[in-house]
């Protein structure tokens, strides 16, 4: 199976001190998750949160080489989704911008692996798979 890898699953996966780390971790590792489909818009995501949580340059640097060098990444240039993106985000307001790349890409690949409770609840509209399968 192949997944589109939001921002905070990478976040969880790296940080130890985050509450949903060894899930993530574990997710991530999963046999059945065999492609990990990464936007560059989660690149620039991954890097700008981990400046915000105080890390070094050098230590998202690390973490930015472990996802891209992944043999399990593939990396998305998602260009063909900014315009494609606006009739996923629809109604809501630009701030739902990002996310709606996003979902747009999960639409196309047919999952999407986060913990954000909002995006999920829009990916399920949308009728996309969502991993986890539940969070509680």
């Amino acid at each position: 199976m192949e997944a589109v890898i939001d921002t905070n699953v990478f976040l969880y996966a790296a940080v130890e001190e985050m509450p949903r780390h060894r899930e993530a971790f574990e997710l991530l590792h999963s046999p059945s998750l065999e492609k990990w489909i990464v936007p560059t818009i989660v690149i620039y995501e991954v890097v700008w949160n981990f400046r915000k949580l105080g890390f070094s340059s050098e230590e998202a640097r690390e973490l930015v080489e472990q996802i891209v060098e992944d043999e399990r990444t593939k990396l998305v240039d998602d260009r063909r989704y900014l315009i494609k993106a606006f009739e996923t985000l629809q109604s809501l307001s630009l701030t739902h911008y990002n996310d709606s790349v996003l979902l747009t890409i999960a639409t196309e690949v047919g999952a999407l692996a986060t913990y954000d409770k909002k995006r999920r609840k829009r990916a399920k509209k949308l009728g996309i798979k969502l991993l986890p399968e539940v969070v509680e």
